[in-house]
């Protein structure tokens, strides 16, 4: 009788990437909803990123999550004011990122003896995307920018996700 060798399973590794982007003072922010034949979209400009929402529910839990924070951002924030600090000069793109689907949500404050601008920092990560407001301004700026998204993406998204169908 022949012994075979036993050959050892492949083991896979998965890597979920993450996308940190810092924002001080009231940011150029941009919502352009999207329709193509039979898919639609809302893209997000926001300073460093082009956040990409494929359905309603996406647009939806970065608005709650931005609107939900806003106690710790009270607390947080207060009436400091940030130094501010530049980190480019012009409105680029480093990165695309696309959420569909409610996502996780975690939000975590730093005060302001710990934060980089001086007046405290909140952070809001929903799934793979953290956005971190290093200003009371920057919050602001996202919650504004994220009640648009989620009325561009009501206004573009079927109840199914689907792209709504233009009156003819």
């Amino acid at each position: 009788m022949q012994t075979t060798k036993a050959i050892p399973a492949v083991r896979t590794m998965h890597y979920l990437p993450s996308v940190t982007i810092r924002l001080t003072g009231a940011a150029e922010n941009r919502v352009v909803p999207r329709r193509h034949q039979d898919r639609a979209q809302v893209d997000v400009y926001i300073p460093g990123a082009i956040v990409i929402l494929w359905d309603e529910r996406a647009a939806w839990t970065m608005m709650t999550a931005w609107r939900n924070a806003a106690g710790i951002a009270e607390r947080t924030f207060g009436a400091r004011r940030a130094g501010g600090y530049e980190v480019a000069n012009r409105h680029t793109s480093h990165i695309t990122i696309g959420l569909q689907g409610k996502q996780s949500v975690e939000v975590f404050a730093r005060t302001y003896l710990h934060s980089r601008s001086g007046c405290g920092e909140l952070a809001v990560v929903v799934g793979p995307l953290t956005i971190v407001a290093d200003d009371r301004e920057a919050y602001d700026q996202q919650v504004a920018t994220w009640r648009v998204a989620a009325a561009a993406a009501n206004a573009v998204f079927d109840q199914e996700g689907r792209a709504r169908r233009r009156a003819e």
